[in-house]
């Protein structure tokens, strides 16, 4: 009799286990979470200049268009007592000009798009003050116009 009740706690024991084990696995997300596997959604924005101080009454930044974004986006925070100009050109800092503008002299940020798609290669934002300026620079890439 002793030995019959070893085999049924063991059998009770072992359907218990089966259970637990059953419905740890079954309400575990069926896709597993690996840390260091890229993701699949593609970027949509990739910043190449963030926060560039920039200070004199000229200077010039080099960035790069990767391969699958078309479009850049400039911001600009004056911090300086007088507007500066900028334009980005394609290729070299007299190439084509892309986009050009005034940064008027209120500390606030202000934004600039390319309006038509670019090509892969080297690009130059250059900014100019006859009085003097200090700022901060934000180039980003976009996979849009937006």
């Amino acid at each position: 009799m002793k030995h019959i009740t070893k085999v049924v706690v063991a059998v009770l024991v072992a359907t218990g286990v089966i259970i637990l084990l059953y419905s740890f696995t079954s309400t575990s997300a069926s896709v597993p979470v690996i840390a260091d596997k890229p993701s699949n959604t593609p970027l949509t924005t990739f910043t190449v200049i963030n926060n560039e101080d920039f200070a004199g009454t000229t200077n010039t930044h080099r960035f790069d268009i990767r391969a699958g974004f078309s479009y850049v986006k400039v911001s600009f925070k004056n911090t300086g007592s007088k507007h500066f100009t900028f334009t980005i050109n394609e290729g070299s800092t007299s190439g084509t000009a892309i986009t050009s503008g005034s940064v008027p002299a209120d500390g606030k940020e202000h934004t600039y798009y390319s309006d038509k798609a670019l090509s892969t290669g080297s690009y130059y934002v250059s900014t100019s003050s006859a009085q003097g300026m200090s700022g901060i620079l934000d180039v980003s890439l976009g996979t849009d116009v937006n």
